[in-house]
């Protein structure tokens, strides 16, 4: 496989990764609080310095390996006390774990359903359409709070009301859109 091809279905294999995500991942992403990683090791460590042993563990948030040899570094790396067969490398991409904590629940008055109230935001067209949906609703802070929670929204607490609701319609229909071309890949 020519290097052009093997960089077309890496992409290929990162646009469904991405696909697969949900909004607050590919915020998260895209802001910066959150990382991919691909996890495994090379083929074969043996072949590697040792600068370039140190260099894998540093990467991996190893620690004690200063000092050590290569055989040593090897193992240390493998997960066991002697030489091992190397991990190979994992076909996709790691999950990405988001660094920011989720929203703490909020509850929303009786005969409010957040979940569809977000379902339905996340299906609206516009943003203007969702807002005239959000008016429609009546929805008090409390409600909006638990709307946002279901988005996966974090420290919108101290927000204002209408900050609040532009950052839910944001959420629900703006980053929707933004990433639409992602989905079609």
């Amino acid at each position: 496989m020519t290097d052009l091809k093997k960089l077309a279905a890496l992409q290929a294999r990162v646009y469904e990764f991405l696909a697969e995500q949900d909004e607050a991942t590919l915020d998260a992403i895209l802001g910066g609080t959150a990382r991919l990683a691909v996890t495994g090791l090379p083929d074969d460590l043996s072949k590697l310095t040792v600068k370039e042993l140190k260099a894998l563990a540093a990467d991996r948030g190893v620690r004690g390996y200063g000092k050590l040899r290569k055989a040593e570094l090897v193992a240390l790396l493998t997960g066991n006390g002697a030489e091992a067969p190397p991990t190979p490398a994992p076909a996709a991409p790691a999950p990405v774990r988001p660094v920011a904590s989720p929203p703490p629940a909020a509850v929303a008055r009786p005969g409010v359903d957040a979940a569809a109230i977000a379902a339905q935001l996340r299906s609206t067209e516009t943003e203007a359409e969702g807002a005239a949906y959000l008016d429609a609703q009546h929805l008090d802070r409390e409600s909006l709070l638990a709307v946002a929670a279901e988005l996966q929204l974090t420290r919108v607490d101290r927000l204002s009301r209408k900050e609040l609701e532009r950052r839910v319609l944001k959420q629900a229909i703006g980053a929707r859109r933004k990433f639409a071309g992602l989905r079609k890949w």
